[in-house]
C-alpha cells in the first residue's frame, strides 16, 4: 500500500511539473508573439504618423508658395501688403504665426512682433531640406516651434531687403501629432536630428528623457544585452526605419522610428509596454489562473483516479477471490466428478471383467463338458446351445462398448432406409417374446394412434433403443408384471415428416431420484440390490440417449421406487410411400441352423475362393460353408487371391469371400486390382468382405473398393447362408 501511495505522489508531482513547464513555454511563446505583433502594429501607426507629418509639411510649403504667387500676381510691393495678405488668410490656413524675414535673420510677424533669429542653419543649407523650401526649429519666446521658410526667387523692388516668408503650424495641430493621445498621455512622438538632439517634443512633461539628447537617454536602458541606442544609431546612419524595445527604471517601452521625408531628421514613436500589453497581461493572468486551476483539477483528478482505481482494484481483488473460490469449487467438483468417473470406470471394469468372464466361463466350461461327453449327443447339443447363448451375450457386451466409444469420438453414423413401423415393432416383439414368456409378463404394444406406418430412417438403431429399454423393463420387473409400449403420432410441422412419441412403461422396481440424475451417464448402473445380480455394462441408456439425439429426438424418464418407470421418446421420421413387399432386416431366415442348411442347400456345382490369413478362422469358415457342398479354394493374403483369380478361367469362381486385414496385400487393394484387370467376367465376380471390421464406414469402404457386400465377424450363420443363397443358388 505504501508503495502504491508513493507511486501516486510521484506521478501526480511529475504531472503537475509537466503542466507548469508546458504552460511556461506556452506563455513565453505567446509573449514573444505579442511583442512581434505590437511592434508591427506600432510600426504601421508610425508610418501613418509620418505620412501625416509629410502632409502637414506639404500643406504649409504649398501655402507659402501660394502666398508668393499671389504677391507677384497682385503686385504687392511692400512688406505690409504681404503681411496683410497673411493676416487675411489666417482663419483659412489655421497657422499659429507667419511673417517675413530679411537676409540677416530679422523678422516681422503678422502680429507686428519683430526680432532676429540667431539660428539661420536653414540658410546655410544645414537644415533638413536642401532646396529653396526649408524648415527648422525656432523659438519666438514661447517654446520650440517648427518653422517653414520659402525664399524669394527675385527680390521685390520696393522691399529688396525681404529674403523670404515663413509660417509656423498651430500648436494644437503639432501637439496632436506628437502627443499620441490615441494611446495614452504617456505615449509621445519625438523628432530628433542625426546626432540625437531632440528637435520637437510634446509640451507636457514626461519622465523618460533625462537629457535633451534622445540617444543619450536611450543609452541608460536597463535591459540586459546590447544597448538600444546602438541599433538606433546604426539604422539612422543607414537612413533605415526600425523598431526596438527598451527599459527605463524597470518600465518596458516600445519604440519605432523612421526618417522624416528627405531630411536628416527622424520621427520616433514611443509607447509604454503596459499600454500595448494590457490584453497580454489579461491573457497571461488568464493563463496563470487556468494553469493553477488545471493543476488543482489534475491533483483532484489524480486523487479521485487513485481512489477509484484502488476501489476498482479492491473490487477486482474481491472478484478474483470470488472467482478463485468458484474455480476452487469447480475444481473440487471436477475432482469429485473425475473421482466419481474414475470410480465408475473402475466399477465398469470390474463389472465388465465379471460380465465378460461369466459368458467366457460358460463357453469354456460347456466346451470342456462337451469334449468330456463327446459320445452323448444330447449332452453335447445342450452344451453347444449354452455356448451359443453365452457367445451372443459376450458379443452384445463388446458391441455396447464399441458403440459407446464411437459415440464419444463422433464416428457413429445413421443409415437411411425404408421400413414399416408396424412390421418392425412386430418383429421386435417377436425377438423379446421368449423373455416375456419366461417371466409371464403382461406385454402389449399399442399403435392405435398411428396413421403413417411407412417410414424412412434407421431401423437397426431403433431396434437397439427398443431392446435396451424393454430389456431393462424385463430385468427389473417382477414376474407377472405389466410392460406397455404405446406409440402416438404427434404434429411434426412438416408435410414430408412424421413425428412419434414412444411411451415405455412398466411396473418394475423403479429408480431412486439420485440414480435418475446419473441414468444417462456412461458406465452407470443402478445401486438397487437387485441390479448387482443383473448382467450389463451400464452403457445401454447412455447409448439410447445419444442415438435419440442423433435422430433429432429427445428422451425423458419418470420413475418412483417400488412403482415402476416410464420413458418418453420423441422421434421424427421421413414419410415413405407404401410398399406391398419390403425386406425385413430382423425376419428369421430359412437357414436357422447348419443342420437345416445341410438338408436344404446343395452348391456342389459352384466354386468359391475363401481368403483368410488366420488359420482358425479359415477352418471355421470352411466348416460352416462345407455343409452346402460348395467347392472351396483358399488363399492366405490379398496378393495370393489376386493371382489365383486372374489366372483362373472365366467363370471359374462363382464367389470370393475376402478378409480385409491381411499381410502382403489387404482385401480392399486386392478387390480394386481384381476390378481393374479389364476382364468382363471379373467385373461381375461377386466379392464379399468377411471381416471383423464391423462398423458402418467399414461397409461403405468395402463398397467403394468394388465389393458387393459385407459379413462381419463373428459370423452370423443366417447372414452367411443368405449370402451363399444369393450368389450360389
Amino acid at each position: 500500500m505504501f508503495k502504491k501511495r508513493k507511486t501516486f505522489i510521484l506521478s501526480t508531482t511529475t504531472a503537475a511539473v509537466l503542466v507548469l513547464i508546458i504552460a511556461f513555454y506556452f506563455f513565453q511563446q505567446i509573449r514573444l508573439g505579442v511583442e512581434r505583433d505590437n511592434l508591427s502594429n506600432l510600426s504601421a501607426f508610425g508610418t501613418q504618423l509620418d505620412a501625416h507629418f509629410d502632409q502637414m509639411n506639404s500643406k504649409y510649403f504649398s501655402v507659402l508658395e501660394s502666398c508668393l504667387e499671389a504677391a507677384n500676381r497682385n503686385g504687392y510691393v511692400s512688406r505690409e501688403d504681404i503681411l496683410d495678405y497673411f493676416k487675411g488668410r489666417q482663419n483659412i490656413w489655421k497657422y499659429r504665426t507667419a511673417g517675413i524675414m530679411d537676409k540677416e535673420g530679422g523678422y516681422m510677424t503678422v502680429d507686428g512682433d519683430t526680432g532676429s533669429l540667431k539660428d539661420l542653419s536653414f540658410q546655410e543649407k544645414k537644415a533638413g531640406y536642401i532646396d529653396n523650401d526649408s524648415m527648422t526649429i525656432v523659438n519666438f519666446g514661447i517654446g520650440d516651434e517648427l518653422l517653414y521658410y520659402v525664399e524669394l526667387e527675385e527680390s521685390m523692388e520696393s522691399a529688396s531687403e525681404i529674403a523670404g516668408i515663413f509660417m509656423t503650424p498651430a500648436f494644437d495641430e503639432l501637439e496632436y501629432l506628437l502627443a499620441l493621445n490615441v494611446y495614452t498621455e504617456e505615449s509621445y512622438a519625438t523628432v530628433i536630428d542625426k546626432e540625437g538632439n531632440i528637435l520637437l517634443k510634446p509640451h507636457y512633461e514626461y519622465s523618460m528623457m533625462i537629457t535633451d539628447n534622445y540617444l543619450d537617454s536611450l543609452a541608460q536602458s536597463d535591459l540586459k544585452g546590447p544597448k538600444p541606442d546602438t541599433q538606433l544609431r546604426n539604422d539612422m546612419a543607414a537612413c533605415a526605419s526600425g523598431s526596438l524595445i527598451f527599459s527605463w527604471m524597470g518600465k518596458r517601452n516600445y519604440l519605432v522610428y523612421m526618417p522624416v521625408g528627405n531630411s536628416s531628421w527622424y520621427l520616433l514613436v514611443t509607447v509604454p509596454a503596459n499600454v500595448l500589453e494590457t490584453t497580454t497581461r489579461s491573457f497571461r493572468n488568464f493563463i496563470i489562473a487556468a494553469v493553477l486551476v488545471t493543476v488543482v483539477l489534475l491533483l483532484c483528478f489524480c486523487t479521485i483516479y487513485f481512489t477509484g482505481r484502488q476501489r476498482i482494484i479492491d473490487e477486482k481483488n474481491k472478484e478474483i477471490l470470488a472467482k478463485e473460490q468458484i474455480s476452487k469449487k469447480k475444481l473440487e467438483a471436477a475432482l469429485d466428478e473425475a473421482k466419481r468417473a474414475n470410480q465408475a470406470k473402475s466399477v465398469f471394469l470390474s463389472n465388465m471383467s465379471h460380465d465378460i468372464r461369466t459368458p467366457m466361463n460358460a463357453i469354456i466350461g460347456m466346451t470342456g463338458i462337451a469334449l468330456a461327453h463327446i459320445d452323448k449327443k444330447e449332452k453335447v447339443r445342450d452344451c453347444l446351445e449354452k455356448i451359443s447363448s453365452s457367445s451372443a451375450h459376450l458379443l452384445s457386451l463388446i458391441n455396447d462398448v464399441l458403440d459407446m466409444s464411437r459415440i464419444e469420438s463422433g464416428r457413429l453414423t445413421l443409415n437411411s432406409e425404408s421400413f414399416n413401423l408396424k412390421e418392425l415393432l412386430d418383429t421386435l416383439s417377436g425377438i423379446i417374446q421368449p423373455q416375456i414368456a419366461s417371466g409371464n409378463f403382461d406385454f402389449t404394444v399399442d399403435m392405435e394412434e398411428v396413421k403413417h406406418e411407412d417410414l424412412i430412417g434407421d431401423p437397426l438403431r431403433f431396434k437397439q433403443m427398443f431392446l435396451n429399454i424393454v430389456g431393462n423393463s424385463v430385468k427389473f420387473t417382477d414376474p407377472g408384471g405389466r410392460i406397455r409400449v404405446k406409440v402416438q403420432e404427434i404434429p411434426s410441422g412438416s408435410d414430408d415428416t412424421v413425428r412419434f412419441r414412444f411411451i415405455f412403461s412398466d411396473t418394475g422396481i423403479g429408480m431412486s431420484p439420485e440414480f435418475l440424475q446419473r441414468l444417462f451417464q456412461p458406465f452407470e448402473r443402478s445401486d438397487a440390490p437387485r441390479a448387482s445380480h443383473m448382467e450389463g455394462t451400464g452403457l445401454g441408456m447412455a447409448i439410447t440417449k445419444n442415438i435419440t439425439e442423433m435422430m433429432n429426438g429427445n428422451i425423458r424418464v419418470e420413475s418412483r421406487e417400488g412403482e415402476g418407470t416410464t420413458f418418453y421418446i420423441e422421434l421424427p421420421f421421413k414419410k415413405d410411400v407404401p410398399h406391398t413387399l419390403r425386406p425385413d432386416p430382423f425376419k428369421e431366415l430359412p437357414f436357422m441352423s447348419a443342420t437345416e442348411s445341410e438338408k436344404q442347400a446343395d452348391y456342389s456345382d459352384r466354386r468359391l475362393l475363401l481368403v483368410e490369413d488366420n488359420e482358425l478362422n479359415l477352418e471355421i469358415a470352411k466348416e460352416l460353408i462345407s455343409v452346402t457342398n460348395a467347392r472351396i479354394d483358399t488363399a492366405v493374403n490379398g496378393q495370393e487371391a489376386l493371382d489365383m483369380v486372374t489366372s483362373s478361367a472365366p467363370g471359374y469362381y462363382s464367389l470370393v469371400l475376402m478378409d480385409i486385414r491381411m499381410p502382403v496385400m489387404d482385401g480392399y487393394e486386392a478387390s480394386q486390382k481384381i476390378r481393374s484387370t479389364g476382364r468382363p467376367d471379373l467385373q461381375e465376380l461377386p466379392i464379399i468382405a468377411m471381416t471383423a471390421n464391423a462398423f458402418a464406414e467399414d461397409k461403405e469402404q468395402a463398397l467403394e473398393a468394388g465389393m458387393n457386400g459385407h459379413v462381419s465377424k463373428p459370423i452370423d450363420l443366417r447372414e452367411l447362408y443368405r449370402i451363399l443363397e444369393k450368389y450360389l443358388a
